[in-house]
């Protein structure tokens, strides 16, 4: 069972460390163990509850009374606050909080009954990028800061590519454009969920795609023999200075790219702008590009 500082575990829950040694101390929350130097570490249930106890104290609960009640007890008050909350932030921490629990679990009934119950409630845009992206951070929190275990990561990243691919395939046979979109991560690129929700909003917005996916060789790309075509790619780890500049321009002179779309946190990276690259900052921005 992973191990969390309350560094980590104030950084995971939203709850500052002075107000969770104050309900330690007087309400008895948690009561985590210590290490031999007398720090306190808090376990993955220490944890999941942590972040229920917030999303309860800020939606008008006393945390007196919650430190009272029963594991179901909290379960039915979250699924209550869920079903009537009218601020969709609110919801939203639910359902990253249920995504965080079913990984640490690997509960595959709670990530699907999740899941289902989101993109119903806020659909697929929204799902993405107020819930994906926050969960996806707080789960590379604890597995960057703690002792996590890859395959909770894993876990969640897989049922994730596996809803999105299932959705692709519904949408692959409503081609309208045919100039071609070829989406690729480059060298040394492996996060490849991003792209791939990138790929089902050009689908579902009639767009032709050739999708290439993780760690693409530049030769690979220019293989498609597609010039002129669209090129869309992710950059998220740590490149060096001159690697996109040379990528870019070893793509725009071998494939004629119209345009060069990357989605990269860093758009600094290209020193010397050109007028065939684009950043693209976050989903909507791709959306307003094809319709």
């Amino acid at each position: 069972m992973s191990k969390y500082t309350i560094e980590q575990f104030s950084q995971i829950t939203g709850l500052n460390k002075i107000l969770i040694r104050t309900w330690e101390n007087r309400y008895d929350f948690l009561n985590p163990n210590r290490s031999a130097t007398n720090i306190r570490l808090y376990d993955d249930y220490m944890l999941t509850k942590g972040i229920k106890f917030s999303i309860l104290v800020k939606n008008g609960y006393k945390i007196s009374k919650l430190t009272k009640f029963k594991d179901q007890d909290i379960n039915n008050l979250i699924e209550n606050t869920l079903e009537k909350s009218i601020d969709n932030n609110v919801k939203n921490k639910i359902y990253i909080s249920n995504f965080i629990e079913s990984a640490l679990y690997f509960n595959q009934d709670l990530f699907d009954k999740n899941y289902n119950e989101c993109i119903k409630k806020i659909g697929l845009l929204k799902f993405y990028e107020d819930v994906l992206f926050e969960t996806m951070k707080k789960i590379s929190v604890l597995f960057l800061n703690a002792t996590i275990n890859p395959s909770n990561e894993h876990f969640l990243s897989e049922n994730i590519r596996l809803k999105l691919s299932a959705e692709i395939e519904k949408n692959k046979n409503n081609i309208k454009n045919k100039k071609p979109w070829i989406l690729f991560l480059p060298e040394n690129e492996y996060h490849d969920i991003g792209l791939l929700f990138s790929y089902l909003i050009l689908l579902k917005n009639k767009q032709k795609v050739i999708y290439l996916g993780q760690n693409i060789p530049r030769e690979s790309i220019v293989n498609t023999n597609h010039k002129e075509a669209n090129l869309l790619m992710f950059v998220n780890t740590k490149k060096k200075p001159d690697f996109l500049k040379n990528l870019t321009m070893y793509l725009t002179e071998k494939l004629q790219a119209r345009n060069i779309y990357i989605v990269c946190n860093n758009q600094e990276i290209i020193e010397e702008k050109q007028n065939n690259i684009k950043f693209l900052s976050k989903i909507n921005d791709l959306i307003k590009l094809v319709k």
